[in-house]
């Protein structure tokens, strides 16, 4: 079940601020319902993996995005019910590493990334984008405790 919303390959994207990213994947939800709103043009919820960021836009009236550099990302999972099975869609869930020394080993924000088609290709695609981020900013896992 092949989508045409997702995407693979690195593309050159201009930013709001005219500067170029890369994106190695970019997707959106492919659930039932979201299938169908992606069909009539309403799914306004984008997934983007770049060299740098994971982003998250979402809404039409007030339009949100959201990015963490990955660098600060830890551990992608990955789950699926069987709703998410029969559909070969998953749900990929990253932790965002807190440098707060005040956190004591406390509660991670995690960033979900929902009813994604070859999740398990994606979450792979991210792990590796996360560790070539963090040789190319050369820390070491001391640094991102």
């Amino acid at each position: 079940m092949n989508n045409t919303n997702n995407e693979t390959t690195t593309k050159k994207v201009k930013d709001f601020d005219k500067t170029e990213f890369d994106i190695l994947w970019q997707g959106k939800p492919a659930g039932l319902l979201q299938r169908f709103l992606t069909k009539v043009g309403l799914n306004f919820t984008t997934y983007q993996i770049t060299t740098d960021e994971l982003i998250v836009i979402k809404g039409f009236f007030r339009r949100r995005l959201n990015s963490c550099e990955l660098y600060l990302l830890k551990d992608p999972d990955l789950t699926d019910n069987i709703y998410q099975r029969w559909l070969n869609i998953s749900t990929i869930s990253v932790r965002v590493s807190s440098n707060n020394p005040n956190n004591n080993g406390g509660l991670y924000k995690i960033i979900r990334l929902k009813n994604i088609e070859e999740g398990d290709k994606v979450r792979k695609l991210l792990r590796d984008a996360i560790e070539d981020d963090v040789m190319e900013r050369k820390i070491t896992y001391l640094d991102r405790v």
